[in-house]
């Protein structure tokens, strides 16, 4: 495949048509677009992407050019439409989305269905239309197999791809897929999978459902136990395929969580302290509010003494100097006196109005106590006064020890505050390491879940499969000797060989597939990347580091740049594949007309090469880097479209010069960020 022009008409940016033709020529295959930031650069992935599988990272309406939408009138109609010319197998092919929109009454933007149209030249010069169908919900399920034939969807995002995401392009669950498509395995695949006689759909098993074995009941039960067996180990064989992807989803997370861990285990410590600073001015926040409450009591309880000290002190002096502190009883009250006489009996028993020297004794304590005798008194303010004094004396020792305690835990809370802010501007931005943690734990649970899951569904498979081969042992042996059984018998045992055949193929035909990858990867990354590292690949398609240490490899951790150097020698290496790998023989047209048989019976995959549509290609790469990869992927590419900015073509271009076939400048219209132009250069 190769792609000679693209035209866009009213698409985002480029209002109006625009049409940029690339370089087709064998020597000089790279075509340069230099574009500023916001200019319409990643607009172009988007169109080719939009004009053959109808998918972009926008949502429809934004689709048409801005200024387009504003200048549409009530039931006018304006198209966005996107043309695709490519060569493939030698065939040209005419590829145009159109779809309109319409501002109705309201003042609302509707668009319509998107409309495909896929023609291709014939041998005599005539342009031949791809067929629609005329009902159905799907009309154009011709076209769409016809573009995946010709590039598959899943293949697309690593022919037409974005530069700053790179680093995702080797971590996707569609790896393997992406690469058995790109080398025509899938289609052997389906073939197998019409001949696999452990499922009842097959071909083999239909044969098999035809035997005559009698009308005996006995039989006709073999025969539907058969069957249910067979439809029974598809469910098996589907559930281990989930449970396969499953556990390689949860592998993938397990690999993703520990690179997070590891490059976030210092705010795991942070993250710690935090919560322990946390703790702690919450419990010293809760002694500050107590030691004020102590210093409040406290300071309600003997403030007044306290301040009222030098008094007290200077009216005991005055008091002491008075001498007036005679000793009356204390407690007692003249009018408690009174009532003793009034009654005319003492406490103690004794007759007060027989015994006049008792009454008098009686009535002189009168005169000892208060209002009479002001010494009472005084004695009394006396004792008071002193009780104060010693109250009063340690409350300068209560105060200040309540005081320093509260201040104590005032400057440990501003410490703390302090620590916790220092340490929150740290984890500030950087993800949460115990939720890392917490989603590691959850990740090793399904996956040890799904392993025996795994390990249970293989058990289950064993035992149908054991279950399918003694029906069919029981019904082989029931078989009537008729003609027609002869027949089938025979049919039976060829599909089953050709099944044999697919499959011993099919598994060589990978395994050489994952060697040629991994030599062809290794090779573009040893010209790109100099240093002592090379490159595996595991069961999934998905490309590792290691290093040599001595003659011993190990696994290092990668720089953004190095993982980028990584992403570019894999996808190189994907097209080196295309281009090198594919054997004669010719282009598969449908699964019904397969030609996938060599002269000496080996099978043929065919498969063209691709071209590489790269949008910021060099963004998480070096100016080295950027040398050696611009000079590597023209090698491996029969095409290359590199859409960048003009800082990262400084580096780049020295490298280029002599493989630029045509170059291409985005400017903005009027510094406009709705509106650029295309001009060659």
């Amino acid at each position: 495949m190769i792609i000679k022009s693209i035209t866009l008409y009213n698409f985002r940016q480029y209002k109006g048509e625009h049409k940029i033709e690339f370089s087709m020529d064998k020597d000089k295959n790279v075509t340069v677009i230099l574009g500023i930031n916001t200019s319409g650069k990643t607009t172009l992935i988007q169109a080719f992407n939009w004009c053959l599988y109808e998918k972009c990272s926008f949502k429809t309406r934004e689709v048409i050019n801005v200024e387009v939408v504003k200048a549409l009138t009530i039931n006018s109609v304006k198209e966005v439409s996107v043309e695709v010319v490519l060569i493939h197998e030698e065939k040209e092919y005419i590829i145009n989305r159109t779809q309109s929109f319409t501002k109705n009454d309201s003042g609302n933007v509707r668009a319509s269905r998107s409309n495909i149209n896929v023609q291709f030249k014939e041998s005599t010069g005539g342009m031949q239309s791809i067929p629609k169908l005329k009902s159905g919900s799907d009309q154009d399920l011709y076209i769409k197999e016809t573009i995946n034939k010709i590039l598959p969807e899943s293949l697309s995002d690593y022919f037409f791809f974005d530069g700053e995401r790179i680093s995702d392009i080797n971590n996707r669950g569609d790896v393997v897929a992406a690469v058995r498509g790109l080398m025509g395995l899938d289609v052997i695949s389906s073939a197998m999978d019409r001949l696999d006689p452990s499922k009842a759909s097959s071909v083999t098993s239909k044969l098999s459902n035809e035997l005559d074995i009698g009308n005996d009941q006995k039989n006709i039960k073999y025969k539907t136990d058969l069957e249910k067996a067979k439809k029974q180990l598809e469910t098996h064989q589907q559930r281990k395929k989930t449970a396969r992807e499953e556990i390689e989803f949860f592998e993938r997370q397990k690999d993703e969580l520990t690179a997070l861990l590891l490059a976030n285990k210092d705010a795991k410590e942070n993250q710690k302290r935090k919560i322990n600073l946390e703790k702690d001015i919450e419990i010293i926040s809760k002694n500050i509010v107590s030691a004020e409450n102590r210093l409040r009591n406290d300071f309600s309880t003997s403030a007044m003494k306290f301040f009222a000290l030098p008094l007290i002190k200077k009216a005991l002096l005055v008091i002491d100097d008075a001498k007036q502190d005679a000793e009356g009883i204390p407690e007692m009250r003249a009018k408690a006196i009174e009532h003793i006489i009034a009654r005319g009996y003492c406490v103690c028993g004794c007759d007060l109005k027989k015994n006049e020297g008792a009454k008098e004794n009686v009535l002189h304590e009168k005169s000892l106590l208060p209002p009479q005798h002001m010494g009472t008194i005084i004695r009394t303010y006396k004792q008071t006064y002193k009780r104060f004094e010693r109250e009063a004396l340690g409350f300068d020792a209560i105060i200040k020890d309540d005081f320093s305690n509260y201040q104590n835990n005032i400057t440990l809370l501003g410490e703390k505050e302090d620590a916790l802010s220092a340490i929150s501007k740290q984890i500030k931005g950087r993800l949460d390491v115990e939720k890392i943690e917490r989603d590691y734990q959850k990740n090793e649970k399904d996956l040890k879940d799904k392993r025996e899951l795994l390990i249970k569904i293989m058990s289950d498979i064993k035992f149908t499969e054991s279950e399918i081969a003694s029906l069919e042992k029981k019904i082989e042996s029931l078989t009537l000797v008729s003609e027609k059984n002869q027949k089938l018998t025979k049919s039976i045992a060829y599909s089953r060989a050709v099944y044999e055949w697919f499959k011993q193929g099919y598994d060589r035909q990978e395994r050489e597939v994952k060697e040629h990858l991994l030599e062809s990867v290794n090779n573009i990354f040893e010209k790109m990347y100099h240093g002592r590292r090379k490159v595996t690949i595991n069961e999934k398609y998905q490309i590792n580091l290691i290093t040599m240490v001595g003659d011993e490899a190990t696994s290092t951790d990668e720089s953004k740049g190095l993982e980028s150097v990584k992403n570019f020698s894999f996808i190189s290496g994907l097209v080196d594949l295309a281009r090198t790998k594919a054997r004669t023989g010719s282009a598969i047209e449908s699964e019904e007309s397969i030609n996938i048989i060599g002269e000496n019976d080996e099978l043929i995959v065919s498969t063209e090469a691709y071209p590489l549509v790269m949008d910021a290609p060099f963004s998480n790469v070096d100016e080295i880097h950027i040398n050696n990869i611009a000079r590597i992927i023209p090698e491996v590419a029969e095409q290359v479209i590199l859409i960048l900015m003009k800082k990262d073509w400084e580096f780049a271009k020295t490298a280029l010069e002599n493989k630029i076939g045509c170059s291409y400048y985005i400017e903005k219209n009027g510094n406009s960020d709705t509106n650029s132009s295309i001009r060659r250069t």
